[in-house]
């Protein structure tokens, strides 16, 4: 008894509208990004909410990473699922065949050091001003882990924090915002100050740093036209060198 293939075959991606000539073509409908936009915002709150309770030491740590990692991966499948043409949006954020893995790795390294250089510049201003002093640093001290297992962890969340948040800021938001406004530069620097504000609970003084952080990734992801494997290397970097530094503060 023989099948027809094609009716197991996943159904194709519903077509993007048309658009005229020569613009910036939308990689989702509208309400998706809105919806998701609102899904931020809630998912801010929540997380600043947690950020407290961890604060108060009402939590374990590595069910609140495991909880973080699903978080990631259900967020991001939210994303994908709206994108009209999955297979193109993925290749072009992991197929560029003009580097090697092991090259995109040192370039990642090199992207993570200009990311932490912004981050330190922009804060040495803080430093003068008021919003210096509103940065949480004891939620962020809160969710450090300091065992070996909490480290093995830790870095899921990392990696997690990786992929799926540079697949969602600097892939499909980046896209989205540079369709809307035709204005690329404009777009990276929307999306810059989205992802430092989704960072609001590490306090008012760390949307800045964290966005500057942003501007870098925006601006090496559109320099290499999409390519996202140096920006995930870099945010993982970010993310679990930050737990590194905690551990040796004094």
């Amino acid at each position: 008894m023989s099948y027809d293939s094609t009716l197991l075959a996943e159904p194709p991606s519903p077509p993007p509208p048309p658009v005229p000539d020569g613009k910036l073509q939308p990689i989702a409908h509208w309400l998706h990004t809105v919806a998701l936009l609102g899904i931020f915002i809630l998912t801010t709150m929540f997380t600043e909410h947690r950020a407290a309770t961890r604060q108060l030491g009402h939590t374990s740590l590595i069910p609140s990473y495991l909880a973080s990692i699903a978080a990631e991966w259900v967020l991001l499948g939210l994303v994908i699922a709206g994108i009209y043409r999955r297979r193109d949006f993925l290749a072009q954020a992991f197929m560029n065949r003009s580097r090697s893995f092991l090259e995109s790795i040192g370039l990642g390294a090199a992207v993570y050091v200009a990311g932490f250089i912004a981050i330190a510049l922009v804060s040495s201003v803080l430093y003068f001003t008021p919003l210096f002093h509103k940065r949480n640093e004891a939620a962020i001290t809160a969710m450090a882990p300091h065992t070996p297992l909490q480290f093995l962890v830790w870095f899921g969340v990392s990696l997690s924090a990786g992929l799926c948040e540079e697949l969602i800021f600097r892939g499909y938001l980046l896209q989205q915002l540079s369709a809307w406004t035709q204005r690329p530069v404009v777009a990276i620097f929307l999306g810059a100050l989205l992802f430092g504000s989704v960072h609001l609970y590490e306090g008012l003084g760390a949307i800045l740093p964290l966005a500057a952080l942003a501007l870098v990734f925006g601006f090496v992801v559109h320099h290499f036209k999409g390519d996202l494997r140096a920006v995930v290397v870099a945010h993982t970097l970010q993310d679990f060198i930050v737990a590194l530094l905690l551990l040796v503060r004094p």
